[in-house]
């Protein structure tokens, strides 16, 4: 029952971080895109005949490129928090694998009877847990890696 929970919960948090994983992309890109347009801008600001004018021409571009630099502290802002998220999901997923591995070795029972369960049981949180690291793969492969080696050491 509490076995279920948590695999629930770990689904959740999964499926979150899937999520999230997709805004830090998009949010990636739009940044890159911001930077590649202020340098543009700033780029047209270094006009080599901007010392023989008498007047500002490019009053316009220095205000948009302000703007640009704006948002661009908005998005890195964003990114920071996301970031953030990611560390909490990814700390409460250690967690919860942990407890689910506990759980499982906790809830073994000492009847011969029921040891061919409990050992169906294992073999279905191994295949839970490899699930789940081929959910995580994509998104961190480290991770994931460390959810191998984890998953292979307690065998």
């Amino acid at each position: 029952m509490v076995n279920d929970f948590l695999k629930k919960y770990q689904e959740e948090l999964i499926s979150e971080k899937i999520q999230l994983k997709e805004d830090m992309d998009l949010l990636e890109t739009k940044i890159k895109e911001e930077k590649k347009f202020l340098n543009v801008l700033e780029e047209s600001n270094e006009s080599y005949f901007v010392e023989f004018t008498p007047r500002d021409i490019n009053a316009k571009n220095n205000e948009k490129a302000a703007e640009i630099r704006q948002i661009l502290s908005e998005l890195e802002s964003q990114m920071s928090n996301k970031t953030k998220q990611m560390k909490f999901y990814d700390s409460r997923l250690v967690e919860i694998n942990a407890l689910i591995n506990n759980t499982a070795v906790i809830n073994r029972p000492s009847d011969t009877n029921n040891q061919v369960i409990v050992e169906n049981n294992i073999d279905d949180n191994i295949k839970n847990q490899l699930n789940s690291i081929k959910d995580i793969i994509v998104l961190d492969p480290y991770r994931a890696k460390i959810e191998l080696e984890n998953l292979i050491s307690s065998l």
